[in-house]
C-alpha cells in the first residue's frame, strides 16, 4: 500500500486526512488498472504508438485574409497603443 502522507511530505504538499484517503484510493485504482493491463499483454503483440497509419500529415500554412484584421482594426479598440503595438501593464518583473 502506498503511504500517501509520506509521498505528500516528499512533494511538500499539505493534505487533510480526507485528501490523503482520497489520494490513496486514486493511487490504488491506478495500480489496479496497471496490473490489469499487464495481463492483457500477449507474446508477439506489437506495441501501438498510433492507429491511423498516417505519417507526416501537414497542411501548407496559408493566411485567410477573410478571417484576419488589419493592424489598424486590431488596435482600434485598445485603450493604449504605442507605435503600432498594444500597451499593457507588466505582469513579469525581474527579481
Amino acid at each position: 500500500m502506498i503511504d500517501t502522507i509520506y509521498l505528500a511530505g516528499i512533494a511538500k504538499l499539505i493534505l487533510t486526512r480526507k485528501e490523503a484517503v482520497n489520494l490513496q484510493k486514486g493511487f490504488q485504482k491506478t495500480l489496479e488498472t496497471i496490473e490489469f493491463l499487464k495481463h492483457l499483454i500477449k507474446p508477439g503483440l506489437k506495441p501501438t504508438s498510433q492507429v491511423t497509419g498516417l505519417t507526416n500529415v501537414f497542411r501548407e500554412d496559408k493566411i485567410d485574409h477573410s478571417r484576419s484584421l488589419t493592424q489598424k482594426q486590431a488596435l482600434s479598440a485598445a485603450k493604449n497603443t504605442y507605435q503600432g503595438y498594444f500597451v499593457v501593464k507588466a505582469i513579469l518583473y525581474e527579481t
